[in-house]
């Protein structure tokens, strides 16, 4: 079953009646992520007053995200009297679409029939008028198209479309129609952008760092999980098993490019310079003491960008399969390498693994050369980002040693993700830190992980 990534508290006894009241007149049914939108939506402060003014929701598609906020404003907007929202997408010919969809829900339960209302949709001026004085109605998403009526809510649906130069003139515009509504609330909600900026990725940092009066309904993937991984799938997305299925999110992963299966279906924002790859909580977390290297060990070895240094590395696991990385050597230029790595694969008759990139080609067959000649094998763009995803896994898994040496803690702690058609590596150029450290033990960890693969198992360290 999925779990928000981030949700912010719901006081006990929230009511959600005008949740339930919204399904009911759409003809559908409040699911349980549709609950904790409405939850956080609803919750109030001691005074009454909504506990968060700015909601960002953040839910994959086909999760009944948007149908949740507009059966709590339906509901509202029913059980109100005079109350006002006004709604926009990110293009006002979308915003008449979503409109449109809620149109047939309500004309097919007879809302206009039984005298709830009347809905008028045509022309620009989309707008359903409630028996009791509230209304609800559609702008275009321009500053300019909110200026005017006072409103209790502003829906900003589709709100990752927003551009940050977009996002800025949009609140300039709509927060004003606020000021004399004490109820207030603002509800920016969508899936991701394209970069990490706008309306809605500011929302929903804002609501998970526990800004005051901001709330956040959040299922989506975290940057140190692996969007490959299907137990992921099943934890981001709700709408699984109700909505949609594995075997319709199977046929989307592989006919759609990763970045944009991750946004759509993960919720996940491009990673850029700034991202950090690993997560640094449990990576200072896993740091111990350092312990004699075992006799069966995988070396991997890295050369930085220009020569400028190179790293070997050297990669183990304990019987309970929890990985150790020791930086072996890291140094200026790249000259040594080839003879140490040989002398260390010698003597532990350990395997060298490299990405078949730059230097490291070179490197790869000077270590080959060596005699006798240790197993030396190059690794492909695919095989790269397998290695980058399971050390990321199993540093945010805990399952991660290291000897806290300065060199792989820089690594780690400056490096950032790069898209590489739908591959995700280990950033080189764009890093705050050289990752050389950080990418031979993840080509160090992946080799001795297929090292026990072909001898029957996880070797048993004494």
């Amino acid at each position: 079953m999925a779990e928000p990534t981030a949700l912010s508290a719901i006081p006990e006894g929230t009511d959600l009646e005008a949740a339930h009241l919204g399904v009911k007149v759409q003809g559908l049914e409040l699911l349980p992520q549709g609950a904790n939108v409405a939850g956080v939506l609803e919750a109030k402060d001691s005074a009454g007053f909504p506990l968060y003014r700015r909601v960002g929701i953040l839910m994959p598609r086909r999760s009944t995200k948007t149908t949740a906020i507009w059966s709590v404003l339906l509901g509202r907007c029913l059980t109100i009297p005079g109350y006002k929202v006004v709604t926009t997408a990110q293009s006002q010919k979308m915003a008449r679409a979503r409109f449109m969809d809620v149109k047939r829900d309500l004309d097919r339960d007879g809302f206009t029939e039984r005298g709830m209302g009347t809905i008028r949709f045509g022309n620009g001026g989309e707008e359903i008028n409630f028996a009791n004085g509230s209304r609800l109605w559609v702008v275009a998403p321009s500053a300019g198209s909110f200026r005017g009526d006072a409103a209790d809510v502003i829906l900003f649906d589709e709100a990752g479309e927003y551009d940050p130069e977009k996002s800025e003139d949009l609140m300039s515009g709509a927060l004003p129609l606020m000021d004399t509504r004490p109820m207030g609330q603002v509800i920016v909600a969508g899936t991701p952008a394209k970069v990490r900026a706008g309306l809605l990725w500011e929302t929903l940092e804002n609501g998970r760092a526990g800004k005051r009066k901001t709330g956040v309904v959040d299922y989506s993937i975290r940057d140190d999980e692996d969007s490959s991984d299907r137990a992921v799938w099943e934890r981001v997305h709700p709408g699984i098993g109700t909505l949609t299925d594995l075997e319709t999110m199977e046929e989307r992963f592989e006919s759609m490019t990763l970045p944009q299966f991750e946004r759509e279906y993960l919720c996940r924002f491009p990673f850029d310079a700034q991202t950090s790859a690993l997560n640094i909580e449990k990576w200072r977390e896993g740091a111990t003491e350092f312990t004699e290297r075992p006799e069966r060990v995988a070396l991997g070895f890295d050369v930085a960008p220009g020569g400028t240094s190179a790293a070997l590395v050297a990669a183990w696991r304990d019987e309970d399969g929890t990985a150790f990385l020791e930086v072996v050597a890291y140094r200026d230029g790249f000259s040594w390498l080839p003879g140490e790595a040989g002398r260390i694969a010698r003597a532990h008759r350990a395997p060298v693994s490299y990405d078949t990139i730059g230097d490291n080609q070179l490197v790869g067959e000077q270590i080959a050369r060596n005699r006798p000649a240790p197993q030396v094998s190059g690794n492909t763009l695919k095989d790269m980002a397998a290695a980058a995803a399971l050390i990321a896994n199993d540093v945010r898994e805990g399952r991660v040693r290291h000897f806290d040496q300065p060199a792989l803690n820089n690594a780690v702690e400056g490096a950032a993700w790069r898209e590489s058609g739908d591959s995700r590596l280990f950033a080189r150029k764009h890093s705050a830190n050289d990752v050389a450290p950080l990418v031979a033990a993840s080509v160090a960890l992946r080799a001795y992980d297929s090292m026990n693969k072909r001898t029957g198992g996880l070797n048993i360290v004494g």
